[in-house]
C-alpha cells in the first residue's frame, strides 16, 4: 500500500509541474513580460512548482533512486504537457511525435523494471 501512495505522490508532483507550465503559457498569452509577471496564472504556477519541489525532496529523503524518479518524471511530464498542448492550445502532433511519446513511455517502463 505504501508503494501505491508513493507512486500517487510522484504522479501528483509531475502533474503539478506540468500544469504549472501550462499556467505559464496562459500568463504569456498577454504578449508582454510585464503583464505575464502580473498575471494570477504566474502565481498559481509558482505554487505548483513549490509543491513539486517539496514532493521530490520527500522522495529523495525516503530513499528513492534519482534514475527512477527522473525517468518517470520525464515521461509523465511529457504526457501531460503534450496532452495539454493538443487539447487546450490546439497544437498539432505528427505521427512521428505520437510515436515518440509512446516510445518514451515504453522506455521509462523498461528502465524501471526490477528484474
Amino acid at each position: 500500500m505504501e508503494k501505491y501512495w508513493q507512486v500517487s505522490l510522484l504522479v501528483l508532483a509531475v502533474v503539478s509541474v506540468a500544469v504549472a507550465d501550462v499556467f505559464l503559457k496562459r500568463a504569456a498569452l498577454h504578449g508582454s513580460l510585464v503583464l505575464a509577471l502580473k498575471s494570477p496564472w504566474l502565481a498559481l504556477a509558482a505554487g505548483l512548482y513549490l509543491l513539486q519541489v517539496l514532493l521530490f525532496t520527500h522522495f529523495f529523503v525516503t530513499g528513492w533512486k534519482l534514475s527512477m524518479v527522473g525517468s518517470l518524471q520525464t515521461v509523465l511530464y511529457a504526457l501531460v504537457v503534450v496532452g495539454a498542448g493538443w487539447f487546450i492550445f490546439q497544437e498539432p502532433l505528427s505521427r512521428t511525435q505520437w510515436t515518440g511519446v509512446v516510445l518514451a513511455f515504453a522506455g521509462a517502463v523498461l528502465i524501471n523494471l526490477e528484474i
